[in-house]
C-alpha cells in the first residue's frame, strides 16, 4: 500500500469518525465539541482535519451548517426545519413547524427560486422558564 493509499485510508477512517459523531448528536454541537468527542474514538484527529470533514459533510448535504451568535454549530437532520435557541442557556432545539408557505408561494409566483430557509426562534427553554419562575 502506497502513502496515497494510507492517506486515502485515513481520511475515509477520521470522516466516518466525525459524521457519526455528528450524526449522534442532539445538541447541534461546534466543530470543537465534535473534535473532542471524535478524540475518544481516534486519539490521533486534529481540530483542523475536522473542520475540513465537515466543511466537505456540509458541502456534501450530509449534514447542516447553522450560525448561532457568529459560531458554526452542525445537525444531522438535514430535513427542512427551524431552530429554537434559548438565550440564557444556549440550548438549540429543531422546530418542526411548516412557516412561511405564503411567503413562498408569493415569491414563487415572481418566478423566485427559493433554495434554502432558516428561522431561528430566539427565547427561554422550559427549564429556564421553570428557573425564572422559581426566582419570583
Amino acid at each position: 500500500m502506497d502513502l496515497i493509499e494510507k492517506k486515502k485510508k485515513r481520511n475515509t477512517k477520521q470522516k466516518a469518525i466525525v459524521f457519526q459523531v455528528v450524526q449522534s448528536s442532539h445538541d447541534h454541537p461546534t466543530a470543537e465539541t465534535i473534535y473532542e468527542r471524535a478524540k475518544k474514538e481516534l486519539q490521533t484527529i486534529s481540530l483542523g482535519t475536522v473542520y475540513r470533514i465537515l466543511k466537505e459533510l456540509v458541502a456534501e448535504g450530509k449534514i447542516k451548517e447553522i450560525i448561532v451568535n457568529k459560531q458554526s454549530r452542525f445537525d444531522p437532520n438535514t430535513d427542512f426545519h427551524h431552530h429554537f435557541i434559548c438565550k440564557k442557556c444556549g440550548k438549540i432545539e429543531d422546530v418542526k413547524v411548516p412557516l412561511c408557505r405564503y411567503t413562498c408561494k408569493k415569491l414563487e409566483e415572481k418566478n423566485y427560486i427559493i433554495e434554502e430557509i432558516e428561522y431561528k426562534f430566539y427565547g427561554l427553554c422550559d427549564k429556564c422558564c421553570a428557573q425564572n419562575l422559581g426566582k419570583n
